[in-house]
């Protein structure tokens, strides 16, 4: 057939597509940017079977709008009117779909979708590169193959052979060339002169299908709908590095509009009734489901954690990603504690098992649990897959009870090889296979999560080995200091005596030598203090009742610190708190530092009080030996004192880092109080807050025993 034979051919033909007029008054409404609600309302309203299939649309159970819509004018107070003039394009537009009786609803529904789609990215593209007319973009993707459509409707029998003949696109192409003379890209360019659309629409339909390298020089009108038709296809995603170069817009944007694409063009497809293909099309939009949520996946839940500042964060982030993709509700974590040699179990704060779960540990010795057997070789385990010769270890089946589910499916949470923990989800027999099904996305979780922790532990690990070094740097240099200067202040207190004893009683150097005396004694006194910061006194370790000796220190400080500055104190004790194994004397000594701190930094009176607690998140049980590892318990001196500035802070435990003036300070309290409480197998922490107050938290182990000294 020649080509102007078929042009003409289908423009005599009875089934010769119109544009309908709604859709061009709708466009060029759109276009002018001013339209107003009352005339999107009078564009709408003049088709009476388009107003009457849009609140259709608007009152189906999918979009669920708080009360019934029986206006065009309500329809825009709720969705906007943005959304209403898509709704009313789309549905307008869906007639070129229904025109053709005869074509296969499984060719419909699958042209439809990929056109549909091809013209939401385009109209997303041009609104992120600002084009003035974005939905001309979108008429052009929409009606990209409606050649085809008027080929088949015309030439049903022919097209079919085509159809059976061809296995893909370039091939259905060059058959329709071979047949007809013209191609669908040739045909839809020539039917959108037809209808005098903007040519430049026209001519990026007629270019739709040429070569990548032809496109590099072609204007943006041609290349945004090339690249949007690139991207509706299945595959596209994966090929994107290939088109990029077309594009104004950064890899992850255009992946992103990718999938917000795809979210509408199934929302559509829905509020429209259409069927997207039958068993044939299955695999299709399987694939392309999948890709999308992997790729929508990795990005949303990539970027939450990459924004994550704790493990606990992390690991909710995890959890939803894990509820929306997989619809599982409950997920248990198992983090590893490399001290003790356990996983200690997580969930999170609003599961009903949440302090059970923190209560629990897993000994690494366990080598029948699932748990442990996932974390050593970093293999997911599925309870459900064990044979009936294999029994569960008593913890797997406690967890299985806790989820209150079928099974428990574990997944190792890694980065480098390095394991961190153990996701534990509730199976059944369904939702395991869904897992199985998706081993890329599961494991794409798991170590994005694991990459996560990994960063927040090295960030935080690598800050306390800075610490510590910079810590255990100057006690060694403190010692060698006191060393030196022992020695010089030895000789000088023996020559001073002994010319005390060579002068007479009553001459008049005595008064000096004594003077001398002071102060060499008081050099002797700061060097004492460096030797409680550089190696702190630690008797032995005995059990000790928190509660009895805060009482006592606060009792010993009021008359001789608190009351003369009219400080009041007060203290809040945990009456269930156990006794701690520690030494008495260095806990005493810290909380006598950490109190005068306080005091001297409230000038015109104040409040401070202590608080004691037992931490009760913190004993964990070991379910498999029957044994509990005891927690630990909490001390915090707080006051409403002026607060600690910002970049103090920063320093605040190191030697003569001081919050207070004057000669008497030595700068070494808070460091000697951080020694005390590093000797003591405990942590302590400041949280401060200018003009409201500070307060130091110390966390002690309840049992513990003395460091051994390197």
């Amino acid at each position: 057939m020649a080509e102007k034979y078929i042009f003409r051919k289908i423009k005599q033909s009875n089934m010769f597509p119109q544009l309908p007029q709604v859709m061009l008054r709708l466009i060029k409404a759109c276009n002018s940017g001013k339209t107003s609600i009352e005339e999107l309302k009078e564009i709408i309203s003049a088709d009476p079977s388009l107003t009457s299939r849009i609140l259709q649309i608007l009152g189906s159970s999918y979009l669920n709008l708080p009360k019934a819509v029986n206006s065009i004018e309500t329809a825009v107070d709720y969705l906007g009117k943005d959304t209403i003039q898509n709704i009313a394009i789309s549905t307008s537009a869906m007639r070129f779909f229904n025109f053709s009786e005869g074509a296969p609803e499984s060719i419909i529904g699958k042209v439809w979708y990929h056109s549909y789609k091809c013209g939401v990215i385009a109209r997303k593209m041009a609104e992120e590169n600002n084009f003035p007319n974005p939905d001309e973009f979108f008429l052009a993707g929409l009606l990209h193959d409606i050649g085809r459509l008027v080929l088949l409707q015309n030439f049903p029998e022919d097209y079919k052979a085509i159809l059976q003949t061809s296995s893909n696109e370039k091939q259905t192409i060059s058959a329709e060339m071979e047949m007809f003379g013209a191609d669908t890209p040739q045909i839809s360019a020539w039917l959108f002169s037809q209808w005098n659309l903007n040519p430049l629409i026209s001519d990026a339909v007629f270019f739709i299908n040429e070569s990548i390298q032809q496109i590099e020089g072609a204007l943006s009108h041609v290349k945004i709908v090339f690249i949007s038709n690139f991207l509706a296809r299945h595959d596209a995603l994966e090929k994107i590095p290939d088109i990029i170069s077309l594009a104004d817009i950064s890899p992850s944007r255009l992946e992103q509009i990718v999938i917000a694409a795809e979210k509408e063009v199934l929302e559509m497809a829905t509020n429209l009734d259409i069927k997207l293909g039958e068993a044939q099309d299955t695999f299709y939009e399987d694939a392309l489901t999948s890709e999308i949520k992997n790729l929508s996946l990795f990005y949303g839940t990539l970027q939450n954690l990459m924004h994550a500042k704790d493990i606990e964060t992390a690991l909710d982030i995890a959890h939803n990603g894990f509820k929306i993709v997989f619809n599982i509700p409950r997920v248990f974590y198992f983090l590893l504690d490399e001290k003790k040699n356990i996983l200690t179990g997580f969930c999170s704060p609003d599961d009903k098992s949440h302090k059970i779960i923190k209560s629990i540990a897993l000994p690494l010795s366990n080598q029948s649990s699932l748990l442990i057997k996932c974390l050593k070789e970093l293999k997911v385990q599925n309870s459900l897959k064990t044979t009936t010769d294999e029994e569960l270890a008593i913890s797997d089946t406690q967890i299985i009870r806790l989820l209150k589910a079928k099974g428990l499916y574990c997944i190792p949470i890694y980065s480098s090889e390095k394991a961190f923990g153990v996701m534990v989800l509730g199976v059944d027999e369904t939702t395991a296979k869904n897992l199985e099904d998706n081993k890329g996305l599961v494991k794409l979780f798991s170590k994005q999560t694991g990459v996560c922790i990994q960063g927040i532990r090295f960030y935080k690990d690598y800050a306390i080995d800075i610490h510590e070094k910079k810590m255990e740097a100057y006690s060694t240099l403190t010692d060698k200091v006191i060393h030196e200067i022992n020695n010089p202040i030895s000789i000088i207190k023996n020559y001073i005596e002994t010319l005390g004893l060579k002068l007479p009683d009553k001459h008049p150097a005595q008064e000096e030598l004594v003077f001398i005396g002071e102060e060499m004694n008081r050099v002797a006194g700061l060097l004492d203090q460096l030797r409680s910061f550089s190696r702190p006194k630690i008797d032995g370790f005995e059990l000790v009742d928190i509660n009895k000796v805060c009482q006592s220190i606060l009792e010993l400080l009021k008359k001789s610190i608190l009351l003369p500055r009219q400080i009041e104190a007060s203290i809040n004790i945990d009456p269930e708190i156990p006794k701690v194994k520690t030494d008495l004397n260095g806990l005493k000594q810290v909380l006598i530092n950490l109190v005068k701190n306080s005091a001297e930094a409230m000038d015109k009176g104040g409040k401070i009080t202590v608080t004691t607690r037992f931490l009760p998140d913190s004993p964990k049980i070991l379910i498999d030996e029957k044994k509990q590892i005891p927690g630990n318990v909490e001390l915090i001196i707080s006051d409403n004192g002026p607060g600690i500035d910002e970049k103090l802070k920063e320093t605040l435990f190191e030697p003569y880092a001081t919050t207070k003036t004057g000669p008497s300070n030595s700068g070494l309290g808070l460091s000697i109080v951080h020694s005390i409480v590093k000797e003591l197998n405990g942590k302590i922490r400041c949280e401060s807050q200018q003009g409201k107050g500070t307060s130091f938290i110390i966390t002690l182990p309840v049992i513990s025993s003395k460091r051994k000294q390197i």
